[in-house]
């Protein structure tokens, strides 16, 4: 069941609502919302993710929670934002992959007009009880010390509570494909 939450406030974050605002005038990359936006929870326990990888889960967010979103990322809009996510066990180690996709509305940092774009992105993370994370972060440290110079694999992420949140994830990577310095097609600077 999803729960709604109002959008974060600035207050007390000691940055003004104007701040933002000037800095998106500027061009600048407006921050990403705070650790822990909690705008779209849809927690799902790992014990109930199967080993035989065949779990998908549809992400999609409401209204109310579109309208949080754009708040937080700085856009006028968010018109859709979905996320067809891959769940399998494998041991300890859960792996999502999938897609997300979103239409929405931002400002182009070069004619300052709103317009509208599609974002597309691929999702592959992995998560793992805190235990078997920390272990995989000594080896990690350990082989960077010997001198290791192949490419070494992240740790997966923590499963926290027994759970992971795929609205967090959802939301996380729509934070991360977009564009920094959007520019409507044809605008130049």
């Amino acid at each position: 069941m999803a729960h709604k939450s109002s959008p974060p406030s600035d207050k007390g974050k000691g940055r003004k609502a104007k701040d933002s605002e000037n800095d998106l005038s500027r061009g600048r990359a407006a921050l990403p919302p705070p650790a822990g936006l909690d705008v779209m929870p849809r927690p799902i326990l790992a014990d109930d993710i199967r080993e035989d990888g065949k779990s998908v889960v549809e992400v999609e967010a409401s209204e109310a929670e579109r309208v949080a979103l754009a708040e937080a990322y700085h856009l006028v809009g968010i018109s859709s934002l979905k996320a067809r996510l891959k769940l399998a066990k494998r041991g300890p180690v859960i792996r999502i992959t999938g897609a997300l996709k979103a239409h929405l509305t931002q400002i182009c940092v070069v004619t300052m007009e709103p317009f509208e774009s599609d974002v597309e992105d691929q999702i592959e993370l992995e998560f793992a009880p805190p235990a078997y994370v920390t272990e995989a972060w000594e080896r990690l440290a350990q082989l960077e010390a010997s001198g290791a110079t192949e490419d070494l694999p992240e740790p997966p992420d923590q499963i926290v509570d027994g759970k992971i949140d795929l609205g967090a994830i959802t939301s996380e990577a729509l934070a991360l494909a977009l564009d920094p310095y959007p520019k409507k097609p044809g605008a130049e600077f």
